[in-house]
């Protein structure tokens, strides 16, 4: 049981830079507090490792009974004469007579501090990095980025409608993807402050609903996105520049059939060579569980053609910053204006998916090789030998690419050269 800490010896007289300098620290006692005979409060405490320059005070309209309040107003290091102490003292006391209590409002500042949106968003990305998740710099980059109105402000005083507010922009300008990427991160954000960091006491997003959908936004919902046709991937791999980041990682996701964060995420740790596979870990996938690409022959080669950056562990690293690559919108709207019609980063991906199925590999082969397989379908196939019947089925996608690109080729030759962008 730890012992009570033993209260100061005090001792009132006239501070004077004389006695100050003076004085020596008793032997047996461990803290003396000087009071001063000229100014009620103001002293000079005294302990082995340092001295201070202090006040004492009741708080204005906490009576007799109050409780006395101690405060560090400086040390002789930065207030090196008793004068300069005692008019800092004066002024000080002065504004606690006219109903201010320092303490309190320095206690309030730190908390402001702590609280401010930046800062908070700072030690979430610090806690996801703790917990190993992947995506944590891409997931608070996007907060900073949608919510950089509010990143100065102490976030007790941000309203969920403020909040809300950045969804509604984003649907009105017809960025629904966005809006969805936003509510969810800001959700889970908000959740974390509540629960780990403590700065607020309840979410304010946990009562904002999407709005229910109109008979036309299903129809909207159903008909968005597409499966790219032949002639479209064969253009957009030919389009796609092998020299520059952006063109490896459109060919990535054309063999692969990865989703957008997937493919922009990847670390030269998550492949594994010696068992020709991309291992992607549960916390960097959607689903919440590990899922392997087999690496073929085509993203074998588109490997070995990505340089290593010195500045990160990421296979596509953005060339300016070396760290994750942003500007989707510019990087789709170049592969659109090359490919000659509009598609989505996603669609590559319902390309990939759906070309399995055209190429006659079962529906469940086809989702896992997606990562969308169920649990429970996982067993099975861990059991059936799922990994060659996974690298047969990337194997055939690949070869269906190199052929159609091959074909696409050959009618160039006859027709009006591409451009490439990157």
């Amino acid at each position: 049981m730890c012992c009570p800490q033993e209260e100061p010896t005090l001792l009132k007289l006239r501070l004077t830079d004389a006695v100050i300098r003076n004085f020596e620290l008793p032997k047996d006692k461990a803290d003396v507090v000087l009071w001063d005979t000229i100014v009620t409060g103001f002293g000079l405490r005294v302990r082995p490792n340092g001295r201070s320059w202090i006040i004492a005070y009741r708080p204005a309209g906490s009576g007799r009974g109050g409780v006395f309040k101690r405060m560090k107003i400086g040390t002789p290091a930065t207030l090196k004469t008793a004068s300069d102490a005692r008019n800092l003292a004066r002024a000080t006391l002065g504004k606690i007579a006219h109903g201010g209590d320092p303490l309190a409002e320095r206690k309030a500042a730190r908390e402001a501090d702590k609280a401010k949106l930046s800062d908070l968003i700072d030690r979430y990305e610090a806690d996801l990095q703790r917990r190993k998740y992947v995506g944590a710099e891409l997931h608070c980059r996007n907060l900073r980025t949608k919510m950089a109105h509010l990143l100065a402000r102490d976030i007790r005083g941000i309203s969920g409608a403020e909040f809300a507010r950045v969804i509604e922009k984003l649907e009105a300008a017809g960025k629904p993807g966005a809006a969805r990427d936003y509510r969810a991160r800001c959700r889970a954000f908000l959740t974390w402050c509540v629960a780990k960091a403590q700065a607020i006491p309840t979410n304010p997003l946990a009562g904002h609903r999407k709005e229910r959908a109109t008979r036309a936004d299903r129809v909207a919902k159903a008909e968005h996105g597409r499966a790219l046709s032949d002639a479209e991937v064969a253009r957009l791999w030919l389009a796609s520049d092998p020299s520059t980041v952006n063109g490896r990682l459109w060919r990535f996701w054309i063999l692969t059939g990865c989703r957008r964060g997937e493919g922009a995420g990847l670390t030269r740790a998550m492949i594994d060579k010696k068992e020709k596979v991309i291992r992607l870990p549960a916390a960097f996938t959607k689903q919440g569980r590990g899922h392997d690409v087999p690496i073929t022959k085509a993203l074998a080669e588109l490997l070995v053609a990505c340089p290593v950056d010195s500045r990160s562990d990421l296979v596509f690293a953005s060339p300016r910053t070396g760290g994750l690559i942003s500007g989707w919108t510019q990087i789709t709207g170049a592969a659109n204006t090359a490919v000659g019609s509009e598609f989505l980063i996603h669609d590559i991906r319902r390309t990939f998916r759906t070309g399995l199925s055209r190429l006659g590999f079962d529906t469940e082969l086809a989702e896992r090789a997606i990562g969308h397989a169920r649990a429970e379908l996982l067993v099975i196939y861990d059991r059936d030998g799922a990994e060659d019947k996974l690298r047969a089925a990337f194997e055939a996608w690949a070869a269906h690419v190199a052929k159609i690109v091959a074909e696409e080729q050959r009618r160039r030759t006859v027709e009006a050269g591409e451009g490439v962008f990157g």
